[in-house]
């Protein structure tokens, strides 16, 4: 470490007139500064964290490097653990270490330490305020340099937006690069700024912020592309003369520095996504070095303005380079090194569509189906009349010949008693005019007897149908006459709807797309939804040529019949039934809608 060559400040007002400078031995002169309110310190040193990278390293030493540094960087060490003032005494029994840190905004940026030589505990004490009290102006420091990053971070954000919306406002991609390289050139003060894009593996020049005519010459041109494929290789920014000693391969910088008379230059490569798809060169004077904070602004630029600049050059390109280039990049991230798992799910994706190429399944045609009976017969009310009696409702179970409903039938048998007795009446009217031979007489007796008799007919059958019964084992499917007892109803009026409680048929809903692979005597499976985990055999045995819509799909409506009968079934019962159809590839089956599609649309636009 080098003899500090600032001049001590003679005041409090002259070491806060340093706060506000660059001064690059401030940490010495405080230090010293400090030291002077102590005469009883043999050696101090500062440990700070200058780059806020969490790491601390040794920025100043007083009054030179001394063979007890060692005990002062122990200290510092045990001090930066702690984060706590330490005291620590030393084997003479004289001396003591005192360690004090410094805080910014709660985080720990540096640490003082000196040895110093006191006679009591309470003199060390006195000393630790007055380190305490010195380490107010290492703390401003440390908070105004804070301050001054932010505000270039907050600088840089500002020229990075400003350049996206410069670079978005023109219209094409040429306008774009040359407006991007000039603007380069004004907020890092280059003479020249040059853009280039990586076309087959090759770096390509393509705008210049220099008009001038030494900038077209053809060596010139060369040594620039050299140089940012230089860049672009290793991925990595150069400067040119170079801050650090990292290995970088500089050797086209150098050639193209000594070309123009040793200039000073900087190569950023545009990277994106870990590919790089360009490079961006500053060119000034030697005496103006680029600075390691104007390499941050223009990396910082070039990769968010970059992105913009790719976007517009991609979009300018024809269709078919368009989807070269991506099919290109593709087959990089497939062949090329990383990307495992893309590699794993494409190979996989590769070998599946083998698989089911070679491999035949059942072709099953799913629809919605339900379950309803073989017939539905009416029952409906055989004269006018009022309800007497309603045994049964929707839902239940009848044997045959059980009663359903009933008329009321007294108006009736009143009807029938008078009939009975205009009979009886021209009866014997009949005979006595039979007995005095009035043939004319006979004749109109004999037909009203006739016509009682068939009154009487009429009002027997009448009073017989009355009893509405069950013709057959049955299901009641519609019907609850609980609510109208004693009402009238009129012939004709439907009462009860009954179905076959034991023959079921079921009607599935093919769709439109598919109907023409289904065929009268082809078999499937059903699976309801109340039973789902039983499966019921069926055959097809009529395909309805009208085609019906169901919630917003054309289909058509297929019947057919179940080959075993289950007690389970119930009509009404809705499911998912498979209609097998043939044995066919696996893929030709997962891509059928896909293929009749394209088929489709093919048709639709080019016939």
């Amino acid at each position: 470490m080098g003899v500090i060559t600032a001049s001590l400040p003679d005041s409090i007002q002259q070491l806060n007139g340093l706060l506000d400078t660059h001064h690059e031995n401030w940490h010495f002169t405080w230090l010293e500064w400090l030291c002077s309110q102590l005469p009883q310190v043999r050696v101090g040193l500062v440990v700070a964290d200058e780059s806020q990278s969490g790491q601390f390293h040794s920025v100043a030493v007083w009054p030179e490097v001394d063979v007890q540094d060692k005990l002062l960087l122990d200290a510092a060490e045990e001090t930066l653990k702690k984060k706590q003032p330490l005291i620590m005494p030393l084997n003479d029994g004289k001396h003591h270490i005192g360690s004090y840190p410094v805080f910014v905004d709660g985080t720990l940026r540096a640490v003082v330490t000196l040895m110093l030589s006191a006679e009591d505990e309470a003199e060390l004490h006195k000393a630790l305020a007055v380190i305490e009290y010195c380490a107010g102006w290492l703390e401003l420091r440390f908070s105004r340099n804070l301050l001054g990053v932010v505000a270039r971070d907050n600088q840089r954000q500002h020229i990075v937006i400003d350049s996206i919306a410069y670079v978005l406002g023109e219209r094409d991609f040429e306008h774009a690069a040359l407006r991007f390289v000039n603007l380069m050139g004004q907020y890092l003060d280059a003479e020249r700024v040059v853009l280039g894009f990586v076309k087959n593996a090759e770096l390509e020049v393509h705008s210049e912020s220099d008009s001038s005519g030494h900038s077209k010459k053809h060596e010139l041109v060369k040594l620039t592309t050299q140089a940012m494929q230089e860049a672009v290789d290793q991925q990595e920014s150069i400067l040119w003369p170079e801050l650090d000693d990292h290995n970088r391969v500089t050797h086209a910088h150098n050639l193209l520095a000594s070309e123009k008379g040793q200039r000073a230059l900087m190569t950023i490569p545009l990277v994106d996504k870990e590919s790089c798809y360009g490079a961006v060169l500053f060119d000034r004077p030697s005496d103006q070095p680029f600075t390691k904070d104007e390499q941050l602004t223009a990396e910082a630029l070039t990769n968010f303005v970059g992105v913009v600049l790719e976007e517009k050059r991609q979009s300018c390109l024809p269709l078919y380079a368009y989807i070269f280039r991506s099919f290109k990049n593709q087959l990089s991230l497939l062949f090329g090194p990383g990307h495992l798992g893309r590699k794993i799910v494409i190979f996989s994706l590769l070998l599946l569509s083998l698989f089911f190429s070679l491999v035949s399944g059942s072709y099953n045609i799913s629809a919605d189906a339900v379950i309803e009976g073989a017939e539905i017969r009416s029952i409906v009310v055989p004269y006018d009349g009022y309800l007497q009696k309603a045994t049964s409702r929707a839902g239940d179970t009848l044997k045959e010949g059980a009663l359903l409903a009933e008329l009321d039938t007294r108006e009736l048998r009143l009807q029938l008693m008078s009939w009975v007795n205009q009979e009886a009446t021209s009866r014997r009217k009949y005979e006595d005019a039979l007995a005095r031979s009035e043939r004319t007489q006979v004749q109109i007796n004999n037909a009203e007897s006739q016509r009682a008799r068939a009154e009487i007919e009429l009002l027997e059958y009448q009073i017989s149908q009355a009893a509405m019964k069950a013709p057959f084992d049955a299901l009641i499917v519609s019907g609850d006459l609980s609510q109208r007892i004693g009402t009238l109803v009129r012939q004709g009026d439907v009462l009860f709807e009954l179905s076959p409680r034991s023959d079921f048929r079921l009607a599935t809903y093919v769709d439109e797309f598919r109907i023409n692979d289904i065929r009268q005597g082809q078999t499937g499976q059903l699976v309801l939804a109340a039973l789902p985990d039983q499966k019921f055999s069926f055959r097809i045995t009529r395909i309805n040529p009208m085609a019906e819509v169901k919630e917003g799909s054309t289909v058509y409506r297929v019947e057919a019949v179940f080959e075993n009968r289950d007690e389970m079934l119930r009509v009404g019962l809705e499911g998912v039934a498979q209609i097998y159809v043939d044995e066919r590839l696996l893929i030709s089956i997962w891509t059928r809608g896909l293929v009749d599609w394209m088929k489709l649309q093919l048709w639709r636009f080019w016939g």
